[in-house]
């Protein structure tokens, strides 16, 4: 009788090993993530930063396009512009369309701005390569004279790939990254970024179609610098 019990046991033991055993052997690549914290920032420091061709240079160049259509009341505008740099550690190269409606109010004030960008293009930096299209949907406040800066509002998007010059795993990455700005500050004197906030969600795919999403928050700081955090880690730009 004891023997039948303990000849069940083993075999019970063997089938529960039998089935952890993948578990255990998994690969150091699929228990790894996607993305480091280090990672994820620099990535987002791309899709924002003025210097990459990011989030920031349309729209700081639309603020600048302001100045010349304020008694367009209702008059639809658009644009295309080129921009490229190809000396020093961060080049790229990238075709923006800029579209916008001033709007304005009975007495023909303007009251805000109504702005859409698409954006495609590549970029090197010392660590990452990528080629994207990007949209985005902003909304522009501030334009009384008076007022010493433009407030943007609104999100951007980008779609593409980036490789990163270090990784050894997965060097490749598809990745879509959502930018939503909250009251982006760019002062009239020297169109500079001098303050507002931001959520940005990234969503980065391997060859093997595994898919990892990431959240952090910007802030854009007095000095022109942006300041995001993903999962705890701080990197400023």
């Amino acid at each position: 009788m004891h023997t039948n019990i303990q000849s069940r046991m083993i075999t019970l033991l063997v089938v529960l090993a039998s089935a952890l055993l993948p578990a255990c052997n998994k690969s150091a690549e699929e228990v790894l993530t996607l993305l480091s914290e280090t990672e994820a920032a620099e990535i987002v420091e791309n899709s924002v930063s003025q210097r990459s061709a990011g989030a920031a240079m349309p729209t700081v160049d639309m603020a600048q396009l302001l100045e010349d259509y304020l008694q367009n009341c209702g008059v639809p505008g658009d644009t295309t512009l080129q921009r490229s740099k190809t000396a020093g550690p961060v080049t790229y190269t990238y075709t923006f369309g800029l579209d916008w409606l001033v709007n304005c109010n009975q007495l023909n004030i303007p009251q805000n701005a109504t702005v859409n960008t698409t954006g495609n293009g590549s970029f090197q930096t010392a660590r990452w390569t990528g080629t994207d299209t990007a949209s985005g949907s902003l909304t522009f406040t501030g334009l009384n004279p008076q007022a010493a800066a433009y407030i943007a509002n609104g999100s951007y998007a980008l779609d593409g790939n980036v490789t990163g010059s270090l990784r050894k795993t997965d060097p490749t990455l598809d990745v879509s990254t959502t930018i939503t700005l909250t009251d982006l500050s760019i002062r009239k004197s020297d169109y500079q970024i001098t303050g507002g906030n931001g959520a940005v969600v990234i969503v980065a795919t391997n060859g093997r179609g595994r898919t990892e999403t990431i959240n952090g928050t910007l802030s854009f700081n007095a000095d022109g610098t942006v300041t995001v955090v993903v999962n705890g880690h701080t990197h400023t730009f």
